[in-house]
């Protein structure tokens, strides 16, 4: 697969510099200096050549630009002009003073052709011819160049040809479109501090960027939750004097959203209101989004009614952020609805839009048409991932459909999808519903060395699993593993341990886990309660009991029949006591 990405190494043209060049034929003359043509007298069919770059000018003579860039292109990923530009630049300026053409006209395309190609080693050379005969060279232009190097990686050429673009003011001009190219290729690399450096940089030498550049350096601030960057983004842009765009708000609504700040993102749509921005489809996707991920879908509803009010077409994206609020929401029958109106409207559906839908399906328990969307799935060729595999899996052992769980993650692996740490979790927790620990051991150890770490998830489950079984001083081993690893345990590790020692008689190391828990700030549940209740009440520690029972009222937990049960059982040893007249009333 990767082979397909490298430069033919038989074409120079596109060979990325740093790449070795072949080697060369020792029968192959060196290019005279003195006669530059010599090469290319002695290169295939010259003639050839030449009549191509003849029809080439007529085609620019003629004003058929897209046929003249088109054969220009194909000569250059052919043989034809696989030499340095400086050898080629002759014939080029001989063909357009025979067909009437500016040479300046059918450089700039060779320059922009060379670019798009990848040639960025030969694009520069007609960057210099150009400069040397002409005086002159258009700032679109470069941009496209710009643009090649950014694609191709290389960041630090396109800072160094900027700087070379701003003193060579009067021969290029350096557009805001070129700085924004330069600007948001380093923040997409990761280098927002660089990009800074060029944006001030560019604004001392008298080149002012425009919002785009801004926006570049926002949603990377944004992205890294750098707020105190973003303020300062802000700042620098209403100093320049420019006015934010609705990319703008976008990227700051996205930037709230993620940080689960929902007011502040109303706030900052509210502000564009207040200017009378129009916004398009993007701005609205993401406040429909912060709006369902906060849960307010009421909110996402109408601002999605808004959006086609005003003439905007929701595409794909808006219609999956509100699908996804629904299906969080346990809304099933509005997704659907949804569903079935992308589908009235053209609009296909997606592997997203689909994992929403059966991840809804799966929380409501509805299995069975979660497994019919897989079904969809395959049929219309959309590929499952391993976040379909594994949502359809924990659905299925939910439903207590372990053995259609257990075969669905083979045939996930069988067909070629990775395995993650959520799937061997999975795997893992079907293993100990079977009470296969040998099984569960197993995969377990397979998911290390995978390189998938185990989370406090997966420990859980095994740890759960020895408790129930009796194994306690197995499951205390896998909680001082998780110590060691920084792992931190849950109210679910310490629940099942506390369970895993009261049934094997250990209720004092039960009532001392459980301190221990509450002093790290963990809030007990009714399960956890419910266990050391039961322990207590089997000792026949009555009072204990009633004191852990009166605490979990406090802490507004309901207690169950089995609460109940322990504590009734508890009185019986105390029966006819003062203790036991007082809490029989109590029940």
């Amino acid at each position: 697969m990767l082979r397909k990405h490298l430069p033919n190494p038989k074409n120079p043209l596109l060979l990325l510099p740093g790449t070795p060049r072949p080697p060369r034929n020792p029968n192959t003359p060196f290019p005279s200096p003195t006669k530059p043509f010599a090469s290319l007298s002695d290169s295939p069919d010259p003639p050839l050549l030449q009549s191509r770059l003849a029809r080439f000018c007529d085609l620019i003579k003629r004003r058929r630009f897209a046929a003249a860039k088109s054969l220009l292109k194909t000569l250059a990923e052919s043989e034809a002009l696989a030499h340095p530009f400086p050898l080629v630049a002759p014939l080029i300026q001989r063909s357009c003073e025979g067909a009437g053409v500016a040479p300046a006209v059918a450089f700039d395309m060779a320059f922009r052709v060379y670019a798009d190609a990848g040639a960025v080693e030969r694009a520069l050379e007609v960057f210099d011819e150009m400069r040397e005969r002409f005086g002159r060279v258009e700032g679109r232009s470069c941009s496209v160049y710009l643009t090649a190097l950014r694609r191709a990686g290389r960041m630090d050429s396109a800072v160094g040809f900027i700087r070379r673009m701003v003193e060579l003011d009067g021969v290029v001009d350096v557009t805001p479109y070129s700085i924004a190219v330069v600007i948001d290729g380093l923040c997409k690399n990761g280098e927002p501090g660089i990009a800074r450096e060029v944006l001030d940089e560019m604004r001392r030498r008298g080149k002012e960027p425009n919002v785009l550049s801004y926006n570049s350096l926002l949603e990377a601030y944004a992205k890294s939750r750098n707020f105190e960057m973003v303020v300062e983004v802000l700042r620098l842009l209403d100093k320049s004097g420019l006015a934010p765009n609705v990319g703008t708000y976008t990227i700051l609504i996205n930037a709230y959203s993620s940080s689960g700040e929902i007011n502040k993102a109303e706030e900052i749509f509210e502000e564009m209101n207040r200017k009378r921005l129009s916004g398009d489809v993007y701005l609205y996707t993401a406040i429909i989004n912060a709006n369902c991920r906060a849960g307010n879908v009421r909110r996402a509803s109408a601002l999605f009614d808004e959006c086609v009010e005003r003439g905007i077409e929701p595409n794909d994206r808006t219609y999956g952020a509100l699908i996804n609020g629904f299906c969080k929401m346990g809304q099933m029958e509005a997704a659907e609805m949804l569903t079935s109106e992308m589908q009235a409207k053209g609009i296909n559906f997606n592997q997203i839009i689909l994992n929403t839908m059966i991840d809804g399906y799966c929380r409501k328990g509805m299995v069975d048409k979660a497994l019919e969307l897989k079904a969809i799935m395959e049929k219309t060729g959309i590929e499952l991932d391993v976040y379909t595999y594994n949502t359809l899996a924990c659905g299925l052992c939910k439903a207590n459909r372990i053995d259609e769980a257990k075969k669905l993650l083979h045939v996930m692996i069988e067909r070629g999808v990775s395995p993650n740490y959520v799937s061997y979790t999975t795997l893992i927790g079907i293993h100990c519903k079977e009470g296969d620990m040998v099984e569960a051991r197993r995969a377990f150890r397979e998911m290390a060395n995978e390189g998938h770490k185990p989370s406090v998830v997966t420990y859980n489950v095994m740890i759960d699993a020895y408790s129930k079984k009796g194994s306690i001083r197995e499951a205390e081993r896998l909680k001082k593993e998780m110590d060691k690893k920084g792992l931190v345990a849950d109210i679910y590790t310490y629940t099942s341990l506390v369970h895993g020692h009261c049934i094997n008689g250990k209720v004092d190391v039960a009532v001392k886990l459980f301190e221990e828990m509450k002093q790290g700030g963990i809030a007990a549940n009714v399960v956890t309660y419910t266990a050391l209740i039961s322990g207590l009440s089997k000792e026949g520690r009555s009072d204990e009991a009633f004191a852990l029972y009166d605490e979990m009222l406090a802490a507004e937990l309901t207690p169950d029949d089995s609460v109940y049960s322990a504590l009734v059982g508890s009185l019986h040893s105390a029966k006819g006591s003062e203790a036991f007249t007082l809490r029989r009333a109590t029940l």
